[in-house]
């Protein structure tokens, strides 16, 4: 705590911080949510491991929000105009909204509905903007082809007793490569490169505590170059089961063919207008895209020793995996069927 106030001395509060708190659950980064006796703010500190230039999330940022839309939680620069920086990390300040809340699973179709729409305003909002302004903050970050060379050089380096044990999932992983053939397709046919959010999970929306509806899109650290599918297929992945990354009970995972009806139409009635005809006929590939990549990337920092992903037990990194592919066989079913 003594490094997130020293860090937050660099930024204009209002008022004397009170109080500084670990906050949510996320992956990667630590976040704090700060309490002075006239506002909240949530502190963050980005990891360096993870985002090796600071500079290319930072710059994405400010191009993003030079618009100055609603669609974005407010955020604030130091009394020199950037980020905070210091040998203990880098630390980002933004408005924390206390009337609203982030989502881990979908408890029913109406904050399905509403955060498709955010995400869709989102999409509709960014059509206005140059990817070639935009830079990757994380080289390769949806590229399948790289994530599978991980997962091949973690078959032949990973740890031997987490190599046997997941002999079922690197099967399953080899049964599903025909993805990544048929994205190189859609590209060959011109899907656009877009500005895209490229981390659309429901948690990276912020939704009213009254009613559900949409109000933020938060967590742009991804923000860059990317497919309209990875965003649509990203939040498909994370509503259309009931069930966090981590269940324990894999028989708890289903699909709710209702939330993805819901899901698409929500999200095409905010920017369908701005879509191509290959983007909208393939949505929903993307949730299949975005779940086997999200299999493939636990896969393989189980096999490597749990070096990427935060984890609160042995075997997080397994059961993360082993959920993603139960997920994916079971959109890939559903999919079909419905094709």
């Amino acid at each position: 705590m003594k490094e997130a106030l020293k860090a937050l001395q660099s930024y204009n509060i209002q008022g004397a911080v009170g109080k500084i708190a670990p906050f949510g659950s996320g992956h990667i980064n630590d976040t704090f949510l700060v309490e002075t006796d006239r506002k909240q703010y949530l502190f963050q500190r980005l990891n360096q491991h993870v985002f090796q230039h600071p500079d290319k999330v930072e710059g994405n940022v400010k191009s993003l929000l030079k618009g100055n839309s609603d669609l974005f939680v407010k955020h604030y620069l130091t009394q020199c105009g950037n980020y905070h920086g210091n040998g203990q990390g880098v630390w980002r300040l933004t408005d924390f909204v206390d009337d609203a809340y982030a989502p881990l699973t979908a408890d029913n179709l109406s904050e399905v509905v509403e955060a498709s729409k955010g995400f869709g305003r989102f999409t509709l909002y960014a059509n206005g903007l140059d990817a070639n302004q935009f830079e990757e903050t994380i080289s390769q970050f949806h590229d399948l082809n790289s994530r599978l060379k991980q997962l091949n050089s973690a078959l032949e380096n990973g740890i031997p007793e987490r190599l046997n044990k997941a002999e079922g999932l690197i099967s399953q992983a080899n049964s599903f490569k025909w993805i990544s053939t048929k994205m190189e397709t859609l590209i060959a046919k011109g899907l656009p490169v877009r500005v895209c959010h490229n981390d659309t999970k429901l948690d990276n929306c912020l939704l009213s505590k009254a009613d559900y509806s949409f109000k933020h899109i938060i967590d742009l650290d991804t923000l860059g170059p990317g497919y309209v599918l990875f965003d649509f297929g990203d939040l498909m992945r994370t509503t259309v089961s009931p069930t966090k990354e981590n269940e324990l009970d894999q028989e708890k995972i289903q699909i709710r063919k209702s939330f993805i009806e819901g899901l698409k139409d929500a999200f095409l009635s905010e920017c369908e207008a701005i879509l191509k005809e290959v983007e909208k006929e393939n949505l929903m590939f993307g949730g299949l895209y975005m779940t086997y990549i999200m299999a493939i990337r636990f896969l393989t920092d189980y096999l490597n020793g749990d070096v990427y992903y935060k984890t609160s037990f042995e075997s997080e990194n397994f059961i993360r995996a082993r959920n993603q592919f139960r997920l994916l066989q079971l959109i890939h079913s559903t999919v079909s069927d419905q094709s």
